[in-house]
């Protein structure tokens, strides 16, 4: 009876990384489901010693040789967990833990597991079972009986702590709050099953209450999974609807500015061709003149639009946002000279994400010359540039001493063709807006007064489709 309940209460965890694999298809969900696999094989291991009743000694022994894959595979897996979350480190924050956490060592961790595995065949590993006194209701317990290279299996076990450590460490330095608190949780939480778990290679130690450990782990550690799961690919729904609504934009207007650009160019041919002609009175060769300024206009607004619509299109890689604002200043350093304008850039630390660095640079340039052309009529002139990183996002701020802009302006002020200016098309700032929104993030002016405007760029710390979509 003993055997029976403990073998149900070993499943636990095999039913729960089953179920989140149904729910999440993930490989960092893949890697939870191997841990959960040797989870479940290490307590049926344990729950075999419990069977001398129903079980002949010889079967048992071949049993407990077979599932003891288990515990054996339980470290590598463990770390196997923690590589796959510390993957969506960036360069920077993971440089040193990758040197640790990577596939190689993994796959030499996978091997020694399999050569410790090999060796619990032999007499070298395991030589019998020893019969010892039951615990509560059970009369007989079994027990390994170890040969002149057990101790190998034993070490081999307490090599666990090593892992657990490494990924408590590594878990530290990641950004993401989400993927944070997972593997902190995770980590401690096996910590102490461990420590429960552990007792079993001692003979006299109550070995049934590792069942109740692991069970109450991986109920734990699926509800914090689920969790995690949950929030990512909340986080990650909004990133991809604005990615969607800026799509839509693109698609709604291609065609649109097509058809227009077709009887443009025969009304730009014609009216040249006309304005040509020796036989127009002065009237006429006005009213050409009039269509010629007009269809210029509409060809400088077609090609500032498309000029939008382009500004969408995103190639991102990883790279670190202060170099970028660096580089922008450098571009703008004329115009800041030339103006005696004062540039205040922090550079508390390097902060990386994945952008398309040509447009965001465009973002910055166009908030650093729009900050300039404000500060015209002011005798201070200071842009102050401070980048952050808070939870699951990195902010970008730009505060200036500028003329500031009316309130009443703020709600159309990423509108395409509105402007605040005398010259211009009214498309830069939307530009800005376009470029920022077809990253998952947000441009937004925070205030603005007669003393000068500030304007926070929020973008995505992380990459949530990565470990979102598998």
């Amino acid at each position: 009876m003993n055997f029976i309940l403990m073998a149900a209460m070993s499943l636990v965890p095999l039913f729960l990384g089953m179920s989140s694999k149904m729910i999440f298809k993930t490989k960092l969900t893949n890697a939870m489901l191997v841990f959960m696999i040797f989870m479940s094989l290490w307590q049926l291991d344990v729950s075999v010693l419990y069977s001398i009743d129903l079980f002949r000694e010889e079967t048992i022994f071949f049993l407990f040789r077979l599932l003891r894959i288990g515990s054996i595979m339980l470290p590598p897996a463990f770390l196997y967990v923690g590589y796959m979350a510390l993957k969506h480190l960036s360069k920077e924050q993971g440089n040193w833990m990758k040197w640790i956490i990577n596939k190689y060592t993994l796959t030499a961790y996978y091997c020694w597991s399999i050569f410790i595995y090999i060796i619990n065949w032999t007499d070298l590993g395991v030589l019998g079972l020893n019969t010892i006194a039951g615990f509560g209701s059970a009369d007989v317990v079994l027990f390994p009986k170890y040969g002149e290279w057990g101790f190998l299996f034993a070490n081999h076990i307490k090599l666990l702590i090593v892992s657990i450590l490494l990924t408590l460490i590594a878990s530290r330095k990641v950004i993401d709050k989400y993927v944070k608190f997972f593997l902190t949780s995770f980590s401690s939480a096996f910590l102490l099953t461990y420590i429960v778990g552990v007792m079993n290679l001692q003979e006299m130690t109550f070995i049934y209450s590792s069942q109740i450990a692991v069970m109450i782990f991986s109920v734990f550690i699926f509800f914090i999974f689920t969790h995690m799961n949950t929030k990512m690919i909340r986080e990650t729904n909004q990133i991809i609807k604005r990615k969607e609504q800026e799509e839509q934009i693109e698609i709604s207007t291609s065609g649109l500015i097509h058809e227009i650009k077709n009887p443009l160019t025969i009304v730009k041919g014609y009216s040249d061709i006309l304005a040509r002609n020796d036989e127009l009175n002065s009237k006429a060769l006005g009213m050409v003149n009039q269509i010629q300024v007009a269809g210029s206009h509409m060809n400088s607004v077609i090609t500032n639009y498309e000029q939008f619509i382009k500004s969408g299109k995103i190639h991102a890689s990883e790279a670190d946002i202060t170099e970028i604002i660096k580089e922008a200043l450098v571009l703008t350093s004329i115009k800041t000279k030339e103006k005696n304008v004062y540039i205040d850039l922090n550079e508390e630390k390097q902060i990386t994400a994945i952008v398309d660095i040509d447009k965001i640079r465009q973002v910055f340039m166009n908030l650093i010359n729009n900050s300039i052309e404000a500060m015209e009529e002011k005798e201070r002139k200071i842009i102050k540039i401070r980048t952050s990183s808070s939870s699951n996002e990195i902010h970008i701020l730009f505060a200036d001493s500028g003329s500031g802009i009316p309130e009443e302006a703020w709600g159309n002020i990423f509108t395409p063709f509105h402007s605040t200016k005398d010259a211009g098309m009214g498309l830069g700032l939307s530009i800005c807006q376009r470029i920022v929104n077809s990253h998952g993030g947000n441009i937004e002016i925070l205030k603005s007064s007669e003393e000068g405007t500030e304007i926070r760029v929020t973008l995505p710390a992380v990459c949530y489709e990565g470990i979102v979509g598998g």
